[in-house]
Order: C-alpha cells, then sequence, then structure tokens
C-alpha cells in the first residue's frame, strides 16, 4: 500500500508539468509606444514581476518579455503594471534592522508597479519578500512613494513616520475630503484604496478599480465523509507480534476548512480538518510453543484527529484539479488496548494512545464544488512511552468531500 500511495503522489507531481498554464487575453506597450495584443501568462505574482510570459496566439510558442523592453502590460480585466522610475525606501520594519533615522533614504530603482486605482488620482503597489510600499501620483505627474517608515528613537523604542497623510493632504484636496479624515487613514491597501475612490468620485473623475476585479474567493468549507482501513502489528515481550486483520475497515466523518493563500493563481491553501473515527479489533497469538497457550489482544480505538496540513492544486482544465496535500496530524484518542492470556490473566494494558503524525493526501475536486481523495498515514507507535511495547499503526483513507461554499 505504500509503494502505490508513493506512485501516485509522484504520478499526480509529474501531470503538474502538463497542468493548464493559464495565458489570457491582454496586451503589454513595448519602449516605442507599440501595443502588442497577445496571451499572457496569469503569474498572480506575489511579488512584482520584472518579466512576464506570453504568446502571440492560442499556439504560438511561448516568449518572455522584460521591465527593460515594457513600459506596462495588462492582463485583461484582471490585473495591470506599469514602469515606473521612482525614489523608493527600503527600510526594513524588524526591529533588529530598524535605524534611528526618522527619514527615508531614498535610492532610484526602474520597478513595475501593481496598478491598484487609476484615474485622477492613481494608487500602485509593490511588493518584494514581505516589503511594501505604495506609490501614487495625480493626472500625470511624477509617481511617488507614499512614505511611511518605522524607526527607532533615542531610548530604542519604536516610532513610526507617516508622512503619507500630509502627502495625500497636499496632493489630492477635495471638498468632501476633511484633514481629519486624512489623519485617520492607515497606511493599508483597504484603507488607501478607499481614500482614492473617495478622491476620484469626489472630481467626478473616471477610475478603475483593479482591486475589485481580483475579488477571490479564499474559503472553502467542505463536508467530508469516508472509509478508511488500517493496518496495526502490536509488537512486546511474547513469542510473536499480535497481526490485526480483522475489523479495521472503519468510517470517518470530517469537516475541512480551507484557506486559500491568493497568490500564484490560488495554487496553495492550508487546511484544517477535525475527523473522527472508531473501530474495534482483536488478534490471537500463541505465546508457548511448548503448551501451546495463546494469548489475546484487543484494541478499541476512538479517536479525534486534526489534520493540519499545506495543500498545492494543478489545473487540468477549467472544472477540474488535482491536488497534493501533505498535513501534521494530531491524534487526541479515548482508545485502549488489553492484553491477556486465554486464561485471563492480565498481561499488558495501556489507555489514552495520543499522539502525532504526518499524512499524506492526493487528490481531484471537480467544478470547486466536489473532490476526491486518497489519505496515507504512514507507520507510527500510538503506544509511545510504554516500554517494550510498541505498535506499526497505519492508515489508508478514502474521502469524499462536497463544498458547501
Amino acid at each position: 500500500m505504500t509503494k502505490l500511495i508513493t506512485l501516485l503522489f509522484f504520478l499526480i507531481l509529474g501531470l503538474n508539468g502538463f497542468a493548464q498554464n493559464t495565458f489570457l487575453q491582454g496586451y503589454y506597450i513595448n519602449n516605442s509606444n507599440e501595443r502588442m495584443d497577445c496571451l499572457i501568462k496569469n503569474g498572480d505574482w506575489l511579488n512584482n514581476p520584472t518579466q512576464f510570459e506570453y504568446k502571440l496566439s492560442e499556439n504560438s510558442e511561448q516568449k518572455i518579455q522584460t521591465i527593460t523592453s515594457v513600459k506596462e502590460f495588462e492582463i485583461t480585466g484582471i490585473t495591470k503594471y506599469v514602469r515606473q522610475d521612482v525614489d523608493i525606501d527600503r527600510s526594513s520594519a524588524i526591529i533588529e534592522e530598524m535605524d534611528y533615522n526618522k527619514n527615508p533614504v531614498f535610492n532610484r530603482e526602474q520597478l513595475f508597479l501593481k496598478v491598484l486605482i487609476e484615474g485622477k488620482g492613481n494608487l500602485y503597489l509593490y511588493e518584494d519578500n514581505g516589503l511594501i510600499r505604495y506609490f501614487f501620483n495625480q493626472d500625470l505627474t511624477e509617481v511617488k512613494q507614499l512614505v511611511f517608515k518605522n524607526y527607532l528613537t533615542d531610548n530604542g523604542q519604536v516610532a513610526k513616520n507617516q508622512h503619507f497623510r500630509q502627502q495625500l493632504w497636499n496632493a489630492l484636496k477635495c471638498e468632501s475630503i476633511s484633514m481629519d479624515q486624512v489623519a485617520k487613514i492607515s497606511y493599508r491597501q483597504s484603507e488607501l484604496i478607499k481614500f482614492f475612490i473617495k478622491y476620484n468620485e469626489c472630481t467626478n473623475s473616471e477610475f478603475v478599480n483593479y482591486k475589485t476585479k481580483q475579488k477571490k474567493d479564499l474559503f472553502n468549507l467542505t463536508i467530508r465523509p469516508g472509509v478508511t482501513i488500517s493496518s496495526l502489528v502490536l509488537d512486546g515481550p511474547i513469542r510473536e507480534p499480535f497481526d490485526f486483520d480483522e475489523g479495521l475497515t472503519s468510517f470517518r466523518f470530517g469537516l475541512e476548512a480551507e484557506f486559500i493563500l491568493g497568490f500564484n493563481n490560488n495554487k496553495w491553501a492550508m487546511i484544517l480538518e477535525p475527523t473522527y473515527q472508531q473501530f474495534e479489533s482483536e488478534a490471537v497469538v500463541i505465546s508457548n510453543r511448548t503448551t501451546g497457550e495463546k494469548s489475546i489482544a484487543k484494541i478499541n480505538n476512538e479517536s479525534i484527529q486534526v489534520n493540519l496540513g499545506i495543500r498545492y492544486y494543478m489545473f487540468l482544465n477549467k472544472d477540474l484539479k488535482l491536488f497534493t496535500n501533505v498535513s501534521m496530524v494530531i491524534d487526541n484518542n479515548n482508545s485502549s488496548v488489553d492484553v491477556r492470556s486465554e486464561r485471563g490473566l492480565p498481561i499488558f494494558s495501556s489507555e489514552g494512545m495520543s499522539g502525532i503524525s504526518a499524512a499524506l493526501g492526493i487528490g481531484c475536486k471537480y467544478k470547486e464544488r466536489y473532490n476526491l481523495e486518497l489519505r496515507y498515514i504512514p507507520n507510527r507507535n500510538i503506544l509511545n512511552g510504554q516500554g517494550a511495547w510498541g505498535t506499526k499503526f497505519s492508515s489508508v483513507s478514502m474521502v469524499l468531500g462536497y463544498s458547501m461554499f
């Protein structure tokens, strides 16, 4: 069974190479101000890109354009980037890396800025490995960074330079925007977007909110019943181990919360799933070859497992996608093992066998609603701390899922 699961796991990983690369309708403008309509690969970039892949038609070869040759590019109705030469402050927000300088330390860089709001007042975003900076301009004026900087005071306390509020007040005045309103704005994407929408509406200018266009369903709640087939061997200081082979097929029920991480085209997700399952089994071995005396082991397993892990999706088409996931399994159970001689004399007993293990899952999802998963939990000892006694306990589950939302 282990070999089968491993084979299926690597098979799905291999299929990732054939998974659908999403090329969507878009355009780019080159240094000669020529607009080229094309298909652009939607990388759903976590960090602002410096290049992108494109095709002139569905069947043409895949090519790359870089920031040095492209002024702007857009995946129609989804995202837009513009090239700008800007002064950017890369001061760290990590306390150990902060300095005592209140003022930003600017360096001139050429960047692709992500357009959030486009109108009379424009708002841009730049992200790079945790660094977040917002930029703005009005009409065709120079694009400037909205200044926000954490720094240390002389006594080692963290202080904030929030000059971006003064920048907004000076540059984007309108009768319906008061100084008090500007003073309450935080250096957060949601609040800045609201401000720029308010400004463009106040000035009666047409604008595009690209953030609205990118709104995604980032949470799924799924009912997951299934069947679990377990393998259990109990070993101890007797002649041969107990191999439980009956009663180890059980029903399981789970409720999975899936949190889509919101980048790389929603390919990555965190999963949290509590599950319940129960089984009973009995095994008999000859413990004394001379007398033929037997020993009997009984197990009653009733557990609530909490699976916490990460999932990766591979898109085959618009309706079907494969996935793999790796998770940590926290096993909280009310179980017991009892070993006695056939005359009823106690040999060994244990209760409350809890522990932590790993799990590997592979499966598919159809139309964002139905899913099927094969999940494997490898051998682990559920009798930790029981001296000479130990177990090899593994399980394979076939799980059906229905996403409620």
